[in-house]
């Protein structure tokens, strides 16, 4: 099968495109899965082909310089013949605008998919995305990464019905590193200086993580837990106001600035449970499926995707987003309760390993391949 994305720079898709390949070559599904990327080869990130590499994939690059190059539909669709390929795969808006038309040309059946929560787009950014959609609706499967994402394409673009052939199928990550395990003295040592109890909040200090709900929430959540330390794993532009923020509500003792980590399966391991208070935008963070491998109990706003990977009250606890008050009191329950949080972990690291690890991932690509390559013979 061919897998197409608009080409290897540095993003969550194109990474994710690693621990899948990996999985179909190394499984007992043996997939037969060649990387081709239709953009221009001097826009690829070396980081990722560096990734690529190191899990023996050799992507190319099919150089076409821009989604109306008259040349990008022929030259794709030899692409398709010539590999004699039974199912052709596209991540990515242009790659999908190309391979439907291409793969219909070359008599394949072709599968599309999106990695994100969309919103209203203007300009140039909306055609495309517009050109994305009507091309992909006309393919074999549309596929979701997340409810959140299905609707939200549906609420723009397809407000009176769903096409049929929209459907939501979870990605996988590699999760082999991520299990439950006891802490790590010399990394409780250096984050905490041995204060429990823990909570991990993993993120980039970006404004939609809700960081600085968080912080607000702290005092409420030192007030019944006075040794609780807050530990933001990750760093950003934001630092500086959210040090200040810390300060202004007089948390500066119990809030931990751990910075960026290449640790993180032992932060999760030392942690006592982790903490995502997304504002908006999250379609279905990686974080949330490390720490559900790891067996932490998680607490997470209810807000895009994030629902798709925390089952309220079976594997973690939900939250309204931008609600101090309704983060403290959540945290402040898991914290309260050893027991709620043990079950709440053992369930997640069973969910993270049946729907969301990358083997799990391919296992369902295979069947829908196998499925659609059936019906169009």
């Amino acid at each position: 099968m061919l897998t197409l994305i608009d080409g290897f720079r540095l993003g969550g898709a194109e990474t994710l495109l690693v621990p899948l390949a990996v999985a179909a070559r190394d499984t007992d599904l043996k997939i037969d899965m060649d990387i081709l990327g239709v953009g221009l080869e001097s826009n690829n990130a070396d980081k990722t082909l560096a990734l690529l590499a190191e899990a023996g994939i050799q992507p190319r690059s099919l150089g076409i310089r821009r989604l109306l190059d008259p040349s990008g539909i022929p030259r794709l669709t030899r692409e398709i013949r010539d590999g004699g390929y039974d199912v052709v795969h596209a991540h990515l808006e242009m790659a999908m605008t190309l391979a439907v038309p291409a793969a219909r040309l070359a008599r394949r059946p072709v599968v599309c998919t999106f990695h994100h929560v969309t919103s209203p787009l203007s300009g140039r950014a909306g055609w495309r995305e517009r050109a994305a959609v009507e091309a992909a609706s006309r393919s074999d499967r549309v596929l979701f990464v997340s409810e959140a994402s299905r609707k939200s394409f549906g609420d723009i673009y397809r407000r009176r019905r769903v096409p049929a052939n929209w459907t939501v199928l979870h990605n996988g990550i590699d999760i082999d590193q991520f299990h439950p395990g006891p802490s790590d003295a010399a990394v409780l040592s250096e984050l905490t200086g041995g204060r429990r109890p823990i909570v991990v909040l993993p993120a980039a200090f970006r404004h939609f993580k809700g960081i600085p709900v968080a912080i607000d929430a702290w005092p409420h959540v030192v007030r019944q837990h006075p040794t609780a330390l807050l530990v933001l794993v990750g760093g950003g532009p934001d630092e500086g106001a959210l040090r200040q923020r810390a300060a202004d509500v007089g948390m500066t003792d119990s809030i931990v600035f751990a910075g960026v980590r290449t640790d993180m399966p032992s932060v999760y391991r030392t942690a006592d449970m982790v903490l995502l208070p997304s504002t908006y935008g999250e379609n279905l963070p990686t974080v949330l499926i490390e720490a559900s491998a790891a067996g932490k109990a998680i607490a997470a706003s209810r807000i895009g995707g994030i629902p798709d990977i925390i089952v309220d009250g079976v594997t973690g606890r939900l939250f309204e987003p931008n609600d101090p008050v309704a983060l403290a009191a959540t945290v402040c329950q898991l914290l309260a309760d050893e027991s709620l949080r043990e079950n709440l972990g053992e369930a997640a690291t069973l969910r993270a390993r049946s729907e969301f690890s990358a083997t799990s991932w391919a296992r369902r690509l295979y069947a829908l391949y196998s499925e659609i390559a059936e019906k169009s013979r």
